[in-house]
């Protein structure tokens, strides 16, 4: 379900609201009863195929509500089963495509297919909102060029696993003619060249506002980046570890950038100090992790640097992720730095800080013997309540009265094997320190010689929609006539969508993989050669235990899936459906 606000005036046909009369004027008990009005405001939070879904046939007044002018459709289409994602192409967007002002996709052959059956052109004239996750930049570059037909496209963001070029991203956007807020991200990328620099008005956007970009890691790309961009006031960068010289006389830079958040900054404090020097004069608002001791060290130079290059900054959220800081003797000096930043300066700007030991990044943590006293004595008591949203920890360090609470957490990985522990005192050990009903995914190992501990703790978890099974070498998955185990006795009430497996699975786990997780839609495996394909029959061939799964990716060689198809229609396993290349592996979904 879509619950955010794309633009406040979406309705542009739609009657006049007047804030005094929210209510209907008699007292509605249905919700057929409301005004058009009040369901046109609760509309706007929920996903357009929801509410088709929902309320297409309930009247005829909300059916003809939802199909005029006055309606705005926001699609979200996940991955989904082939059946359900034609019905949506057929149903919903088909008919009302130039109704529409928010879609997003989220697969690379969903994208391909939906931009083959509706290219853009005038029905897209609303469209204000897009969003393409694993977006295959590569081959679908086209996509991004037919972008700037789009006449009011103020949002995007780009979401894929490798671009050879990924200034063609940049390239292509900053064409966008009314574009104020752009979110990239790619995870791998093959140039190491920095961006050229912008050198016409005719080459810069003049109306992006906000751009956040993962990559690249060079800080001369970051500034060439800003000279295409002179209107921008807000910037978030994931991670700088490459510098370079930069003639600096060349740009012509943003005079209004008010916020900077720099996820992981690995080079110098100096060469930070260089940066901030050019671009934070207007700044507001900063955040940084760093790695660098010299960035730490010494509270004074962070003083005099905001003194002299940040005058106007309001909020400073400052992370240091790197080695323990030691004296001369050896001893750490925690209780000393932070005590540098308790001076009058840092204190009348409400500016405090604590500290942690733990492998911990901005959305990441992980603990191990981060609990001994002899590294450092001192504890905050509130630093853990902003970890979040994973964390890792070994089982060992689950125990009764562990001193710390994380509230916060939703995405848990858990290492070590747990079969010489109490499973019931780990899962109340476990839940004092976590909330285990707003845990939504987990990294856990398997051993199926532990399957009723592994169910009863998965059960005491169930919002858990992602789950990765770390399958021991020992263990094949599966269970034997003569273990004791009863397959049939376990009750799995989890509701598990996507299931990961690393390691190979024994071709006979398909039985237990639709008993373990009954609402699986997506599965991973690691299989290959025939061990694939005997581990498809057997899950296939037992499908009517789990109607609900959709798509199996694997890794694997083109002559396999040829196999693998030839099997799958001889043995008629399945009726429709496709096996789609997707990176370095292949999906088969039906």
């Amino acid at each position: 379900m879509n619950i955010s606000r794309v633009n406040s005036n979406h309705y542009l046909n739609a009657p006049k609201r007047n804030s005094k009369t929210v209510f209907c004027h008699r007292l509605a008990t249905h919700f057929e009863d409301l005004s058009n009005e009040l369901l046109l405001d609760i509309f706007d939070f929920l996903d357009g195929y929801h509410i088709f879904e929902a309320l297409s046939d309930l009247n005829n007044r909300i059916q003809h509500l939802i199909t005029s002018s006055c309606f705005f459709l926001k699609l979200n289409i996940p991955f989904m089963s082939k059946s359900n994602f034609n019905r949506r192409l057929v149903n919903i967007i088909s008919p009302y495509i130039n109704q529409m002002i928010s879609l997003q996709l989220s697969e690379t052959f969903f994208i391909k297919n939906f931009f083959t059956s509706f290219p853009i052109d005038t029905s897209f004239n609303r469209l204000e909102s897009l969003i393409l996750k694993n977006l295959n930049v590569n081959y679908d570059v086209s996509i991004l060029i037919s972008l700037a037909q789009l006449p009011r496209l103020f949002s995007l963001k780009i979401f894929c696993f490798e671009c050879d070029e990924l200034f063609t991203i940049f390239e292509s956007i900053f064409r966008l003619p009314v574009l104020r807020y752009a979110n990239i991200l790619c995870s791998n990328w093959s140039s190491i060249v920095p961006f050229p620099l912008a050198t016409s008005d005719n080459e810069r956007s003049m109306t992006l506002e906000y751009l956040a970009v993962y990559s690249p890691p060079h800080l001369a790309s970051i500034y060439n980046l800003l000279s295409y961009t002179p209107g921008l006031r807000r910037l978030s960068v994931g991670r700088i570890y490459h510098s370079r010289d930069v003639l600096l006389e060349q740009f012509i830079l943003p005079h209004n950038l008010t916020s900077i958040s720099l996820c992981y900054w690995l080079l110098s404090f100096d060469e930070f100090a260089s940066f901030i020097a050019i671009v934070g004069s207007e700044l507001e608002f900063l955040r940084i992790s760093v790695t660098d001791e010299t960035a730490l060290s010494n509270a004074y130079q962070w003083q005099q640097l905001i003194l002299r290059h940040m005058p106007r900054l309001r909020t400073f959220l400052f992370g240091y992720h790197g080695r323990l800081i030691k004296d001369a003797h050896g001893n750490s000096r925690c209780r000393a730095l932070l005590d540098e930043f308790s001076s009058p300066f840092w204190i009348e700007r409400q500016w405090f800080f604590a500290h942690r030991h733990c492998h911990c990044w901005r959305h990441f943590c992980q603990f191990d013997e981060c609990f001994d006293n002899k590294i450092c004595s001192y504890r905050d008591p509130l630093f853990n309540l902003s970890f979040g949203p994973r964390i890792r920890m070994q089982n060992r360090n689950i125990v009764a009265n562990f001193p710390l609470q994380f509230p916060r957490v939703t995405e848990l990985e858990l290492t070590d094997n747990y079969d010489t522990i109490n499973i019931d005192s780990f899962i109340d050990n476990l839940s004092y320190i976590f909330i285990l009903t707003t845990i939504t995914y987990l990294k856990i190992s398997f051993n199926n010689e532990l399957l009723n501990n592994f169910v009863k703790l998965l059960n005491r978890m169930p919002n858990v929609q992602k789950l990765i099974l770390d399958v021991r070498l020992s263990c094949e998955m599966e269970v034997s006539s003569d273990q004791q185990t009863n397959t049939a006795d376990l009750v799995c009430n989890n509701n598990v969508r996507n299931v990961i497996i690393i390691n190979e699975l024994a071709s006979t786990a398909g039985q237990l993989i639709n008993k373990l997780f009954p609402r699986m839609e997506r599965l991973r495996i690691q299989n290959r050669g025939d061990a694939l394909i005997s581990f498809v029959r057997t899950l296939l061939s037992n499908r009517i235990k789990n109607s609900h799964l959709f798509s199996l990716v694997f890794t694997d060689y083109h002559a396999m899936i040829k196999q693998l198809k030839t099997m799958i229609d001889n043995e008629k396993l399945l009726d429709n459906y496709d096996v789609k290349r997707r990176q370095d592996e292949s999906c088969l979904w039906w």
